[in-house]
């Protein structure tokens, strides 16, 4: 798990400083995504829900929206783009909600920074009978592409806590003891960006900062770019992919 030297996983600090990056830079999901969740149409809760990516989506599709985060600062910024969702600033360990309030439990990019015994057991109790708890996250798809595995290759190098393939768990397995029924999906997508769009997407994720000297980091990787996309248009192609688990 990657975070800066004073941050843990799960630490409202990993990327409160981060916001307007994170904002700018982080990619959408697909609406093949928003489609392959599972029905939207009751209360949903969304977990992790930084500065609201998936939010908007789940917005125009929910029945009803509650919006969590650990960061303040994400769910402001979140809040000035979609006034209309509640927000709540709490753990996924801890909710604040009733027992069985909820039809479905989400989460895009966050299951990974959470203690995922205490969080299954949490998203369970807040779910009525029925309901469904669906994670997913977006991951680069590049590998082989010289780029990539030379950024991931600087990466690792510099920062000795991290690995690209650091997301890569059994979540169906971590998910059964309480969730007997588990469906994955995935698809494949890509988006173009500009360097300044794409700096702004390297700067917000924490193991980079945690780099001992970032600026290097991005002068290596505007260069790096350069020559891969000499029209400046970055593209980029990303696997997302999903976990809907169920309660019976």
């Amino acid at each position: 798990m990657m975070s800066g030297a004073r941050e843990q996983p799960g630490s409202a600090t990993a990327f409160e400083g981060l916001v307007d990056h994170y904002d700018a830079g982080r990619p959408w999901y697909p609406p093949a995504l928003y489609d392959a969740l599972p029905d939207l149409s009751g209360r949903v809760l969304e977990l992790g829900a930084g500065t609201g990516i998936a939010t908007r989506e789940l917005a125009a599709r929910a029945g009803g929206l509650v919006a969590t985060d650990l960061g303040p600062k994400m769910l402001g910024r979140l809040h000035e783009r979609s006034p209309q969702v509640p927000v709540a600033v709490c753990r996924a360990e801890q909710l604040p909600f009733a027992t069985g309030s909820f039809d479905v439990v989400c989460g895009g990019q966050m299951w990974h920074w959470v203690d995922t015994s205490r969080a299954t057991n949490e998203a369970a109790r807040v779910l009525r009978r029925g309901g469904a708890l669906a994670v997913w996250w977006n991951e680069v798809d590049a590998d082989g592409l010289p780029w990539w595995d030379a950024q991931q290759d600087r990466l690792e190098a510099a920062n000795p806590r991290y690995t690209r393939r650091y997301r890569e768990r059994d979540y169906a397995a971590e998910l059964a003891p309480v969730f007997p029924r588990v469906q994955t999906w995935s698809t494949r997508w890509v988006r173009t960006v500009d360097w300044p769009t794409y700096e702004r997407w390297l700067r917000s994720k924490s193991y980079v900062q945690a780099l001992p000297d970032v600026e290097s980091f991005l002068e290596e990787e505007r260069a790096s770019l350069a020559q891969a996309f000499p029209d400046g248009r970055i593209v980029e192609p990303f696997r997302v992919s999903l976990w809907v688990a169920r309660t019976a």
